[in-house]
């Protein structure tokens, strides 16, 4: 998850892990272990940092997904 959502924040123009944690309030030092590892996630969590992204929660999950072969053939 956390490689999706550093891919995403890298091809976003203007969007760092310091801004997005400025935007939720959050120290950019918690945002950074989520994103970087080794803390995962909370389902609220990722929902906000999606959001700032432009996309949603599922999107980056299934985005995981199909990048580990997990998604179903479609």
């Amino acid at each position: 998850m956390a490689e999706e959502v550093r891919a995403l924040i890298a091809r976003t123009k203007g969007v760092s892990v310091k801004s997005i944690a400025e935007d939720l309030d959050i120290r950019r030092a918690t945002l950074s272990s989520r994103v970087n590892g080794p803390a995962a996630f909370s389902p609220s969590l990722l929902s906000a940092v999606a959001a700032r992204l432009g996309t949603t929660a599922s999107d980056l999950v299934a985005r995981a997904e199909r990048a580990l072969g997990l998604a179903a053939a479609s």
